[in-house]
């Protein structure tokens, strides 16, 4: 009799989780290849970068000293209020060798409209160490690197890559 309670109760609550989020949940696979790592946005938040699967992700290596990475900045932050609504993320991780609040400060001052963190440990040992920033990966729907680019490349050269992705014309 106890065993029966026990097996309609598990069953109770299998329907009710199931009908109260089940169309809401995104499932992720465990391994979602480049995208299997976390980093603390700059607000101390834990970012889970498996939730951004199935979309296109930019993952930008960056730091605030960096000429280059001012340069392109710029770029990311349009080309997201862009392409955000159209499976769009982008992820600037800082090195952040002036210190957090030297990145806080840059990303209110450049209007940093995307998710800003800081490097991991997780996220180093995933792409290894940047050989020189900007590093830009440009991550496709499976979690797969589909391009890195070492250096600033210009708005365009982004915006082809996210369309061809997005397969939008």
């Amino acid at each position: 009799m106890a065993r029966a309670a026990t097996l309609i109760l598990a069953l109770l609550m299998a329907i009710s989780v199931g009908c109260g989020q089940g169309a809401k949940t995104k499932q992720v696979p465990a391994d979602a290849k480049k995208l299997s790592f976390t980093v603390t946005d700059l607000n101390d938040q834990p970012v889970d970068m498996r939730q951004f699967f199935g979309k296109v992700v930019i993952v930008d290596f960056w730091d605030t000293w960096c000429g280059p990475c001012r340069k392109e900045i710029p770029h990311f932050v349009d080309l997201y209020s862009q392409y955000k609504g159209k499976g769009l993320e982008i992820v600037g991780v800082a090195l952040a060798r002036q210190g957090k609040a030297a990145v806080k400060q840059f990303s209110t001052e450049f209007k940093i409209n995307y998710t800003s963190a800081l490097v991991s440990e997780e996220a180093i040992r995933l792409f290894g160490s940047p050989s020189g920033i900007p590093t830009t990966y440009i991550i496709d729907q499976k979690g797969e690197v589909v391009e890195r680019v070492v250096g600033y490349r210009d708005k365009a050269y982004f915006e082809q890559k996210i369309k061809s992705l997005l397969k939008i014309s």
